[in-house]
């Protein structure tokens, strides 16, 4: 067994909607262990698409259900947002902002001019995600893009993750704006690197790891910035993803939920078509996948369970099968990952 990620790494960039929190519910072992990691010498920053609410909201929430943070721990969408606003435009800028308070506190912060309607003619349309914008909010930032306005949105996470399922999330709403318009919008938040960036500057870490959930934003945006990565499979993507993803949203390290930030991590090894991880074994016959674990086969059709590191190498082995040419995906059905 190898050393924990931890003790590997100075300053994890945690999301928050799936990997910390449902909702108003912490997600178990969560809290636990991040405090766990930071009594070392592993510092956090929370990393979040999410714009509506101001960082020391944000916080406040985080502390409230046992996670160490501050709001110098919190970087959301909203302020990347407000940083290329001032880049393409300086201080002088106006902003129509669709969203939530987090989002106009980001632009208040940093003096930026805001105007309620499109007949002001903003120089930018900035959107972030809050559970109350409508029609008339998403017709006034078209009639501004219409007009000329640069339009900016914190993130284009199409879904948001919530206690009852999947809702709909500040991306969908973009989309009706980018489809009325025919604008593209610019976007601050993950997958684009910039954040990442940002919040490794701001810890000043040296050897930063992400810890997400959602393929398409968390990890893509941590191997876009040249950043490690840890999922977890307590939020949106399933081991089945995992096990099917291209190589650009390919998380570095592979855990059932937080434990494994601080659980010794195992080597791992692939040669030719067969994956070892510990004492789990994963292999790619042209056919299917032949898994054992201590030696014992392992079930991977859909609806079976299997050991974590089972799962580790079963996706290291779907990799390079994928990436030799191979359709892996009605070899892998839908699994659970359990703790025997």
């Amino acid at each position: 067994m190898s050393a924990p990620l931890s003790s590997r790494y100075d300053v994890g960039l945690f999301d928050l909607d799936g990997v910390c929190y449902l909702g108003n519910d912490s997600i178990p072992h969560a809290p636990e262990e991040v405090n766990r990691a930071v009594a070392g010498d592993f510092k956090n920053a929370y990393v979040t698409n999410n714009a509506s609410r101001p960082r020391e909201d944000v916080a406040q929430q985080l502390s409230g259900m046992g996670f160490p943070a501050t709001a110098a721990t919190v970087l959301t969408s909203a302020e990347i947002a407000v940083d290329m606003t001032l880049r393409l435009f300086g201080e002088d800028a106006t902003a129509l902002i669709i969203g939530g308070p987090g989002l106009r506190k980001a632009a208040r912060n940093a003096s930026l001019t805001a105007v309620e309607s499109a007949d002001d003619r903003p120089d930018v349309v900035l959107q972030g995600f809050s559970p109350d914008v409508g029609w008339p909010e998403l017709s006034e930032a078209a009639l501004a893009i219409r007009a000329g306005a640069t339009y900016i949105a914190t993130n284009l996470d199409k879904t948001i993750p919530r206690e009852r399922g999947l809702m709909v999330g500040n991306g969908s709403l973009v989309t009706a704006v980018a489809v009325s318009t025919g604008a593209t919008p610019l976007s601050a938040g993950k997958p684009e690197p910039e954040i990442f960036r940002a919040a490794a500057a701001l810890m000043e870490a040296e050897r930063p790891l992400a810890i997400g959930d959602n393929l398409d934003t968390d990890i893509k945006g941590a191997v876009a910035a040249g950043i490690d990565s840890m999922h977890v499979l307590t939020g949106l993507a399933s081991a089945r993803d995992i096990c099917l993803a291209p190589s650009d949203v390919r998380p570095t390290y592979l855990c059932d939920d937080m434990r494994g930030l601080n659980e010794p991590y195992p080597e791992a090894a692939v040669e030719g078509a067969r994956a070892r991880v510990g004492e789990a074994f994963a292999e790619w016959t042209g056919q299917g996948f032949d898994v054992t674990d201590a030696g014992e086969a392992v079930d991977v059709s859909n609806g079976a369970s299997l050991a974590l590191d089972a799962y580790r190498a079963l996706v290291l082995a779907a990799w390079r099968a994928a990436d030799a040419g191979s359709d892996v995906s009605r070899s892998v059905g839908e699994l659970r990952v359990v703790r025997l």
